[in-house]
């Protein structure tokens, strides 16, 4: 077999891998639910109000969660909830407090209908000691099946939950 018929051979090989892998992982995705439930927990030595204040201090997300290049605020919604955008190296997403008794319980939410994922995180807060508990509920949804798949499979649901625990305990202990 001559050079280029053996590099057209590989090519055309390497092209129908990826399209089987792709194929099966669209297959694996459909057959996954559209909505997820992650949680995680972080035990702190700080008061519920303290810990409240980090949560709510849109402005300052950048400070402490990597991967978050700046918070862009917007317009309250209709009924007075705060808005706002986030910007990172995959994009942007915009937010909205869907509830709030402070400092008790949080629930933010996607606001943009036009992503391939959607959901609210709950963040409740227990007084525990001198400390807190934090727990944070992720109730997700991913459209496509591809995402689903990727998220399902490669990266976790529950890691942008666990992650965010991360960054918020080493906030917290920098306090």
């Amino acid at each position: 077999m001559g050079g280029r018929r053996w590099t057209a051979a590989v090519a055309a090989a390497v092209v129908a891998a990826v399209a089987a892998g792709l194929a099966a992982a669209l297959a694996a995705g459909r057959r996954l639910p559209v909505e997820h439930v992650s949680e995680g927990g972080l035990e702190l030595d700080r008061p519920p109000g303290e810990v409240w204040d980090v949560l709510t201090a849109v402005d300052l997300f950048p400070s402490w969660r990597p991967g978050l290049a700046h918070v862009e605020r917007l317009p309250a919604t209709a009924a007075g909830h705060p808005r706002w955008r986030e910007y990172g190296r995959h994009g942007h997403t915009t937010y909205e407090v869907v509830e709030s008794a402070a400092p008790h319980r949080l629930v933010t939410g996607i606001a943009d209908p036009d992503l391939p994922y959607g959901g609210t995180w709950t963040y409740v807060l227990t007084p525990a000691g001198r400390g807190c508990t934090l727990t944070v509920t992720e109730h997700g949804e991913v459209y496509q099946p591809l995402y689903r798949a990727v998220s399902h499979y490669l990266t976790g649901e529950g890691a942008t939950v666990h992650r965010y625990l991360g960054a918020l305990a080493h906030r917290m202990a920098a306090a």
